[in-house]
């Protein structure tokens, strides 16, 4: 599909939101939250291509182990392990860190019939601390995950989708002066549906399985200009009594993500001609 080629300085930024719906975990403070009578599970998918990263906590007075060879992020039907059987280097360095991370690269998946679909699907972690030696570290990605009686663990979860729908029929959905009207879907006809597929045992590694399984589905989307997407807080500095103003997204909410992309809000028909679709 052809695009018109814009000038960087006529390129403005426009956000495309999407609104999440799931009956397996509800919505509670600035969270999502699941609880059965082994643990609890957060969640917060706010985050540019979504991230369904997680805080598991165990609330039994035994180890829990999640299993990771039999976790997975389960994309419009499409199954991918949380584990991989990799190694990956930790590296400390003077006074710098400890720093670690990792990524999946799946690509070519745009010209499929799946048409809602990251070009990229990655996982990435990091940590940092204070150290006077430099080392370079391999370790091997732990089958099991133990996580203590009564504490719990954050586990990196994979990034949604960075795909953006673009309607070639109509230029002022695509470029909004504040917003676009919003288009809706059932969890039927849902583009996108993801899960989160979570094993885990009690007691010992070997023990019986669990097995926790989440289902999420886009209901809608809606596209921002910057104008319409952001407001400003004014912030106040305890130390100095400095106040300054702060942008933030006025339409938060951990049961959405958003994607980035740019464009010309004054030329016509950037997108092509032919019309695009989630179906």
């Amino acid at each position: 599909m052809g695009l018109t080629l814009l000038s960087s300085c006529s390129e403005k930024s426009f956000y495309q939101v999407y609104q999440v719906e799931s009956v397996d975990v509800s919505q509670k403070e600035k969270m999502l939250f699941f609880e059965n009578e082994d643990c609890t599970i957060t969640y917060n998918l706010w985050a540019k291509g979504g991230d369904l990263s997680f805080l598991m906590h165990n609330k039994t007075n035994e180890n829990m182990y999640i299993v990771m060879p039999q976790s997975f992020f389960i994309l419009n039907g499409i199954a991918h392990n949380y584990y991989s059987e990799s190694t990956y280097g930790k590296t400390v360095t003077g006074i710098a860190a400890l720093s670690s991370s990792r990524q999946i690269t799946l690509s070519g998946y745009l010209n499929t019939a799946f048409s809602w679909y990251p070009t990229t699907i990655s996982r990435q972690a990091s940590a940092m601390t204070g150290v006077s030696t430099s080392k370079s570290i391999q370790t091997k990605e732990p089958m099991y995950i133990c996580i203590p009686p009564k504490s719990a663990k954050y586990i990196y979860g994979f990034n949604i989708s960075d795909y953006v729908y673009k309607d070639c029929d109509n230029h002022d959905q695509n470029y909004p002066k504040i917003s676009s009207d919003e288009v809706r879907y059932t969890q039927d006809n849902s583009p996108l549906k993801f899960r989160n597929r979570i094993a885990y045992t009690l007691g010992k590694e070997d023990a019986k399985t669990e097995y926790i399984d989440h289902k999420f589905w886009v209901s809608s989307f809606q596209n921002y200009s910057d104008k319409g997407a952001f407001s400003k807080e004014e912030i106040k500095d305890c130390e100095s009594g400095s106040k300054s103003k702060e942008r933030y997204f006025k339409m938060y909410s951990p049961l959405k993500f958003y994607n980035e992309y740019k464009g010309n809000p004054y030329a016509k028909n950037t997108w092509g001609k032919k019309k695009t679709s989630f179906d």
